[in-house]
């Protein structure tokens, strides 16, 4: 099926192109998501995705399937967007970059969220709480001190607690990364 959807995207045939993002849209933008967050992020690059897909429909090989096409240049849309974002991550930026150009197997991601979301949950409610303040939503020790109602000394130790349980249990920053992107609006 693939093959004679490429052959005929190959050929600049307008209605395979709507039956393509048709059938993979709504899987580019999930894979998409979970890396932008943001719905209107996300449609941007997926449709992105579909405007490169356009744009080299002819030199597209009829042998690669299509799904792997689309989540490659899903990938390198991705790192795009990072790139144009003037954010300041706890990772480097290029680390990220690189991750996204590799060939990531969901499992293997999955392994790892697994393990940190298991870790995050053995932390105290109030600890687990104020790490996601900190790392995740970006609040100050003061900001989240006010908020908990509790001193800046205090939430700078529950933070340092969890770290020092993280690093103890080999998570190193960028599983935490990972953890950010695809587990934040489960917490």
């Amino acid at each position: 099926m693939d093959t004679d959807l490429i052959i005929r995207l190959n050929n600049s045939d307008e209605s395979c192109f709507q039956e393509i993002y048709e059938l993979y849209s709504f899987k580019v933008y999930c894979f998409v998501k979970k890396y932008t967050k943001q719905n209107a992020d996300a449609e941007d690059v997926t449709q992105n995705v579909f405007i490169h897909l356009w744009k080299y429909r002819e030199k597209l090989n009829p042998e690669i399937p299509l799904e792997s096409v689309l989540f490659k240049s899903s990938k390198q849309e991705i790192s795009k967007w990072y790139k144009k974002q003037n954010r300041i991550f706890t990772l480097n930026e290029k680390e990220i970059i690189a991750e996204l150009d590799e060939s990531y197997y969901e499992d293997e991601i999955a392994e790892k969220m697994q393990k940190i979301e298991y870790l995050l949950n053995q932390i105290p409610e109030r600890r687990k709480k104020i790490f996601v303040l900190h790392k995740f939503e970006e609040l100050s020790y003061k900001e989240i001190a006010l908020q908990m109602n509790m001193t800046t000394s205090a939430v700078a130790n529950q933070i340092s607690k969890t770290l020092q349980y993280l690093k103890k249990n080999s998570i190193n920053s960028n599983e935490l990364y990972w953890f950010i992107l695809f587990f934040i609006d489960q917490l």
